[in-house]
């Protein structure tokens, strides 16, 4: 059998189920490339299990996991991601090759920041596509990010941005917002420039927090990391009025 578990954003935030799962595996995995936990590590995980775990970068996970696939026909082996396990398509592969495969699997789901977006203030129900920013680099600088942005704020969705994680550690998020304006100034856009930004960092941890602004307003603040950032469409009244007694918000 083969488990694809979600951990939520900190040890403390894993099920019974996950982790009962987790104690009866041969073999215990974790996704170290595709987010990190808000609060706590692997140690802390690991003490909490009481076993010992695989840590597994992209690659090891991408190219190779396949062959621990075949094993879970004969014994039970887990890959614990943080948050919740599905929301990244890497992971839809890894059932889509059991599938193939034809070797039993078990989704267990976790609590992940979209579980949070409702303290914002917005409706969870005006969120159009989520987007990942990704940072440039030599011969690689992708904008389609933008035009998912551009989209769903044209058709009066909020968008929530993911940023990128490079070498185990996520982009800041003046880096990211940088990146957006560089982006809407080539365009001659001014999305990013007018919207207003809401800022969700360390989520479940004794640091969450949760700011909102305009671009150049929170530009040159420090959020602690792992943070997101929320551009948001035409607020509703019972968002601004959320927005306002939440989180003090100025509208």
């Amino acid at each position: 059998m083969f488990y694809l578990i979600g951990l939520g954003l900190k040890p403390e935030q894993i099920t019974l189920e996950a982790l009962n799962a987790m104690k009866a595996c041969s073999e215990l995995y974790f996704d170290s490339y595709t987010s990190c936990f808000s609060e706590g590590g692997l140690a802390e995980l690991e003490k909490l299990v009481g076993r010992k775990i695989v840590s597994l970068q992209r690659a090891e996970i991408e190219e190779h996991f396949i062959e621990k696939l075949k094993e879970a026909r004969e014994k039970s082996i887990a890959l614990l991601v943080v948050g919740n396990a599905l929301f990244a398509t890497t992971h839809l592969q890894l059932l889509i090759d059991c599938a193939n495969l034809q070797v039993p699997y078990k989704f267990i789901p976790g609590i992940s920041l979209t579980n949070y977006l409702g303290l914002t203030g917005l409706s969870n129900y005006r969120f159009g596509e989520t987007v990942s920013i990704v940072m440039p680099e030599p011969n690689y600088a992708p904008e389609s990010f933008y035009d998912k942005i551009a989209r769903n704020y044209k058709n009066n969705l909020h968008t929530l941005c993911l940023i990128d994680i490079k070498n185990g550690k996520p982009a800041s998020v003046k880096d990211a917002l940088q990146r957006l304006l560089e982006i809407e100034e080539t365009r001659n856009e001014k999305i990013i420039k007018d919207a207003l930004i809401i800022i969700i960092s360390s989520l479940g941890s004794k640091k969450q927090s949760i700011v909102a602004g305009k671009a150049s307003e929170i530009m040159h603040k420090e959020f602690a990391r792992p943070a997101s950032l929320i551009i948001c469409s035409k607020l509703s009244e019972k968002e601004r009025e959320a927005l306002h007694a939440l989180h003090r918000v100025k509208l």
